[in-house]
């Protein structure tokens, strides 16, 4: 082996070998939703918006009847009307997305 490719293996492994960094919205673990009988809200109608200032946003929305707020953004729901509103800033991902919708259907 020649000494590049050593030293590419020995950055690899030192690579794999340390702590990551954990990032919040890269959260790509697999979850089960919640059942049917734990949702508050079986079968929302979501709507989704952007905003730059995104978690503050759903605290000033009216009308509803809770919301959930995170740094990336937020979303707020009306239980009766089953409709949840998910608010993020220009650059989210699906991590993020995903779990505010799991609020919406725990309204929690």
């Amino acid at each position: 082996m020649t000494r590049y490719r050593w030293q590419i293996l020995l950055l690899s492994a030192a690579l794999a070998s340390s702590p990551a960094m954990a990032d919040r919205l890269l959260d790509f673990s697999l979850f089960n939703p919640p059942e049917v009988s734990q949702r508050r809200i079986a079968e929302p109608v979501v709507s989704w918006l952007v905003h730059p200032q995104a978690s503050g946003f759903c605290q000033q929305a009216s009308p509803k009847d809770g919301f959930v707020s995170r740094p990336e953004g937020c979303v707020y729901w009306q239980t009766q009307a089953s409709r949840c509103t998910i608010v993020t800033t220009g650059q989210t991902t699906h991590s993020q997305l995903g779990h505010l919708f799991v609020h919406c259907l725990q309204a929690r």
